[in-house]
């Protein structure tokens, strides 16, 4: 629901903040004062097409902000997760536009492109009267229509389903059966590279292990004479560390035969002494370990090189590396099982195609019962809408290509077109190319009071319904909305009181000079301002107590039209 709405700087609207209510919202006032400006200037923050013209004189720029209730609106919130924006029960939507043309849009303070502002604006406000904002010419939303009235989603998604898994199959399918010469040139590729990467035995190779092979072997010679050398001083030579220890310890023996106050340094002199013997002893084993071996320093050489070279030319790691010998070994199997592989997918692709085959076109007789049923009570709502001689019908075209197969789309086989003849002798076609701006608000209104529980749109405004109808077609169309009103927000622009007399919030609009300028305002009535502004509507600029008592008598006959549908509703 659109609870309020910010203008600043649009066309002859200065600084405007509009607060609307629940339920039929009607907008009053002379022409010219800026009613339709109102929803053009939603219409911009729903993401349609904005240029410079419509910024105020002497405006930097225009701001236009939009406060949304969207706490029951799932669909609305599921839309903010596909643009990475976290939904929330109150969405606002900023829209800014500057006089060199460009654009700035927020969604929750998250900046967002005009397309995105499209994405959410459909399925938040439609709009219906001479404005591009129009969801009844598009053919998938009339699909979706008349798919929401039959409550035919399931079986839809259940024809995306398998239409999805034969596509993905038939691409599989596809990639397999290329030419022979290409399978076979891929089929060479990958073994070479899998022997190339199989002889690295990377899997049983730890690189820090070979690198340490290799200085020990490249440096064999250094680290045998090193070892010879320590081995010498601390045992070997003459005047060794072990020699020299053994002396010393011989003579603190020997002094502590006269003087035992330093005989305690004979047990740490021995063990230092054996210590070194076995670190002596450890460089002996250790000399012996050595390897001179050129043939091994080669081929750990070679190794080395040939990781370096992997690593260079599939994946900088070698576990990425092993991930990618994997990937390849199970499309050589692939490749090596080809024939087999193939016969197995076309019999599957058959057994597919064949429950989609029958899927869609039980999905397509629904939809032509459906259609049907919708299009007779769609006349019917005409006939009530002043519009009795016009002709509607919702046509269910199975499509086929030239060789007469089906067409298969993820919604089915169906071309679903809504056509009305809105004159007696005329031929039904498309509703986009023959409907007026006021006889496509009139045909909206009669599709969406047949479909006011299915359609998931909060937001419905109507402009210019009223356009070429009568005093009591007037008052019809108000019940019918005042009766969408029950499960929608409507808008509502109008120059007839019969129609506005429907309100749930009644809105004035005027425009007056000031300070050289033209500004308009917006005012929500009270109940009394209400009846005044009707009266106003019934008898011209100016009021009598005849209009008033009329204005009273129309509100009067809403409120008795509200008390008996609520009542059928609660008996429902």
């Amino acid at each position: 629901m659109l609870q309020t709405f910010l203008i600043k700087n649009y066309a002859i609207i200065d600084d405007l903040t509009i607060d609307f209510g629940k339920g039929l919202n009607i907008l009053t006032g002379e022409t010219g004062a800026g009613k339709s400006i109102i929803i053009d200037a939603l219409g911009l923050i729903l993401g349609e097409r904005s240029t410079t013209s419509i910024i105020r004189k002497d405006a930097s720029s225009c701001v236009l902000t939009a406060c949304f209730n969207i706490e029951n609106l799932p669909q609305v919130k599921k839309a903010l997760k596909t643009i990475d924006i976290a939904p929330e029960d109150t969405l606002i939507i900023k829209r800014e536009i500057f006089t060199d043309g460009k654009t700035k849009c927020f969604v929750n303070g998250n900046p967002v492109t005009v397309g995105m502002l499209q994405t959410i604006g459909s399925i938040l406000v439609d709009i219906h009267g001479q404005h591009e904002h129009q969801s009844l010419i598009k053919s998938e939303n009339q699909r979706e229509m008349l798919d929401g009235y039959g409550d035919l989603e399931k079986p839809r998604d259940a024809v995306g389903d398998i239409f999805e898994k034969f596509i993905s199959t038939e691409k599989q399918l596809n990639e397999l059966k290329n030419s022979e010469k290409d399978r076979l040139q891929k089929l060479d590729l990958y073994k070479y590279q899998l022997k190339e990467i199989d002889s690295a035995k990377l899997s049983e190779t730890d690189d820090k292990e070979l690198e340490n092979e290799f200085n020990r072997l490249n440096n064999s010679e250094k680290l045998s004479n090193y070892a010879q050398e320590i081995y010498s001083l601390l045992y070997e030579s003459e005047g060794a560390v072990v020699e020299n220890l053994g002396k010393a310890r011989k003579l603190i023996e020997t002094l502590s035969t006269v003087d035992s106050s330093n005989s305690d340094s004979i047990k740490t002199i021995s063990q230092t002494l054996e210590e070194i013997k076995a670190v002596a002893e450890t460089f002996r084993r250790y000399k012996d370990t050595i390897e001179f071996n050129p043939k091994r320093l080669e081929e750990i050489i070679s190794q080395i090189e040939l990781i370096k070279k992997l690593k260079r030319k599939y994946a900088p790691t070698a576990e990425e590396i092993l991930e990618y010998a994997e990937k390849i070994r199970k499309q050589i199997n692939l490749f090596e099982k080809a024939d087999e592989n193939i016969s197995a997918m076309e019999k599957e692709i058959k057994l597919i195609y064949s429950k989609l085959k029958k899927t869609a076109i039980e999905l397509s007789e629904k939809r032509s019962v459906i259609a049907k049923e919708l299009s007779k009570k769609i006349e019917k709502e005409f006939s009530e809408l002043g519009m009795a001689k016009s002709r509607f019908s919702i046509t269910v075209e199975q499509e086929k290509d030239d060789s007469g197969n089906y067409r298969f789309k993820s919604y089915g086989i169906d071309k679903i077109e809504y056509k009305i003849a809105p004159n007696v002798g005329e031929n039904l076609k498309p509703i986009k190319v023959v409907a007026s701006g006021g006889e496509m608000s009139r045909v909206m209104l009669a599709i969406k009071t047949v479909l006011a529980k299915a359609d998931e749109i909060p937001t419905l405004i109507f402009d210019e319904i009223d356009a070429g109808i009568s005093g009591p077609i007037g008052q019809v169309v108000g019940k019918k909305l005042n009766f969408l009103a029950k499960n929608h927000q409507i808008f509502c622009i109008t120059h007839l009181p019969q129609l506005a007399a429907f309100s749930s919030t009644h809105f004035h609009i005027s425009k007056k000079v000031s300070g050289g300028k033209t500004i308009t305002s917006v005012t929500k009535l009270s109940e009394a301002e209400k009846t005044d502004e009707i009266s106003r509507m019934l008898g011209g600029q100016k009021t009598t107590d005849t209009s008033i008592k009329h204005a009273e008598e129309l509100i009067k006959e809403t409120r008795i039209h509200a008390n008996i549908r609520r009542n059928a509703n609660s008996r429902e």
